[in-house]
């Protein structure tokens, strides 16, 4: 469609000029249930819903698993669900009238996870509220009606800066086609007979400033305005022309830049979302792995969070700002103001990770912290590097800003709370053996008894078990990837061996 939009740019035929005007007209329009359910890559069933209220501009998608989830949702959003709380008829009935009164235009109820089918009850109050429901199929994620949702309110605003700089409108094309940003920079080269890159926070993002031409006098740096996303600048060098295109591009550049950001703070608060739920615990086990992958995580992965908490006026600016270019490939979300990186261990250190941040948000203007906390599989197990990197956060001393904790034991939450989770966290770290033991007939966990009881001597183990020290040590591997402790390693040795002696005392 857009291309069609490009090719009657220059009409001049009346049928030239009417299919001019009716791509401007369907190119960046709203998105609304009913253009989710025509869209067939989502297999959508219309479930309760009629009339213009299916034609209702939705602002965002939110994901919740909340019962009453009224005070987090803003108005305008399609609500998405597994109903994971909603098991009686009282529970479908507020939940629907909750979502009602907070302005929500509709509910997206994916089933085959905690319901096979959508709860009548539910549908029933939605049609008394003339609350559209649609039903999502479980092998469809909710991240990818976000990401529908957020790309065409994307577009449509885009569409509105094309109408304020028509005479730039081949500039906005470019910057929207699979070019993008380095399509639209090579033109405004070209036009202006200069060389132009683009920096975010003081990092390059497209072009170079080490460029041979003897020509180049002079480089200028044009500051763009990007809002919370922090500082951006449009170098520019001399001797050019035409800099009244070059002011232009600035403008629309940073518009670009803008709704990157906000289509990226978006998706970060609702991929936070599932991190709020996975840490307080409220995913059942059999949907932590399918959130999980929901926002880009990999139940075979084994990562750390990286958790930025900033300081002063400028805090929550942290949740649009764009990660260093190294930590490009890595899931960011937005839980509590913070801004927190699951880092995957196979990437940059996190050491090196978190110096990144740490410059990253010192360039963009908001001073910041980072607490470290340890790998963990992409599993329930997972919510334990939180808490790890918040002790970080706690441990660190006045003038440091990076922090890396000790690995959260069972030993240091006895002595940190009374009604420490202990067998919750023996449950997180031994679950996945006694699992894999039982599909796969394998003694994983009779191999760490023996393995802890033999001090690691793998002879000795060996002996114990009447097996080949060779295959102990497999198993041992096997042990540390699917747990993500080693218990060659004292302090993850220790871990474990708490966390066998809880279980123990709580299957009594």
């Amino acid at each position: 469609m857009r291309h069609h939009a490009t090719g009657c740019y220059y009409a001049r035929t009346p049928n030239e000029l009417l299919c001019r005007r009716i791509s401007r007209t369907l190119v960046g329009m709203p998105i609304s249930i009913a253009e989710l359910i025509r869209d067939p890559e989502l297999s959508l069933r219309l479930r309760a819903g009629h009339g213009q209220s299916l034609n209702a501009r939705i602002e965002w998608a939110a994901a919740t698993e909340m019962a009453v989830p009224k005070p987090f949702l803003t108005g305008g959003e399609l609500v998405l669900t597994t109903g994971m709380r909603l098991r009686s008829v009282r529970a479908c009935r507020n939940f629907v009238r909750s979502v009602a009164e907070a302005g929500s235009h509709g509910i997206g109820f994916g089933s085959g996870f905690t319901h096979e089918h959508i709860p009548e009850a539910l549908l029933d109050e939605a049609r008394r509220a003339e609350l559209p429901v649609i039903e999502v199929p479980v092998r469809i994620p909710f991240a990818l009606i976000a990401k529908k949702v957020a790309n065409a309110n994307a577009a449509e605003k885009v569409e509105q800066v094309e109408a304020q700089y028509r005479r730039r409108e081949r500039f906005v094309e470019l910057l929207l086609s699979d070019g993008g940003l380095e399509a639209m920079l090579a033109a405004l080269g070209r036009e202006t007979g200069a060389h132009v890159a683009v920096s975010v926070n003081g990092e390059l993002i497209s072009g170079s400033l080490e460029i041979e031409d003897p020509k180049i006098e002079s480089w200028d740096a044009l500051p763009i305005a990007l809002g919370p996303a922090g500082q951006a600048t449009l170098h520019a060098s001399r001797p050019r022309t035409d800099d009244e295109l070059i002011n232009t591009s600035r403008t629309l550049v940073g518009l670009h830049l803008a709704q990157d950001a906000r289509r990226r703070r978006d998706e970060r608060v609702q991929a936070g979302q599932v991190l709020d739920d996975l840490i307080a615990g409220r995913l059942e086990a059999d949907v932590v792995v399918p959130r999980l992958e929901s926002i880009g995580l990999q139940s075979s992965g084994t990562y750390r969070m990286l958790v930025v908490t900033g300081t002063g006026p400028r805090r929550t600016d942290l949740a649009a700002m764009p990660l260093p270019s190294s930590l490009h490939g890595s899931v960011a979300t937005v839980l509590d103001d913070r801004l927190t990186v699951l880092l995957d261990i196979h990437d940059v250190t996190p050491q090196r990770a978190a110096e990144a941040l740490v410059a990253a948000t010192r360039a963009a203007g908001i001073p910041a912290k980072v607490g470290i906390g340890g790998p963990y599989p992409g599993t329930a197990a997972l919510r334990w590097s939180w808490f790890e990197a918040l002790d970080a956060l706690n441990r660190l001393e006045r003038d440091r800003v990076i922090g890396e904790a000790p690995r959260l034991s069972i030993a240091s939450l006895i002595l940190g709370a009374s009604n420490a989770p202990i067998a919750e966290l023996a449950e997180e770290l031994l679950g996945p053996l006694e699992v894999h033991d039982k599909e796969h007939g394998t003694s994983l966990v009779e191999t760490l008894d023996a393995f802890l009881a033999n001090s690691g001597a793998s002879n000795d183990v060996a002996t114990a078990l009447g097996t080949h020290r060779n295959t102990v040590r497999y198993r041992i591997d096997q042990i540390a990837k699917i747990t993500g402790l080693d218990p060659r390693i004292t302090a993850d040795a220790v871990q474990l061996s708490l966390a066998r002696t809880a279980r123990r005392l709580t299957e009594r």
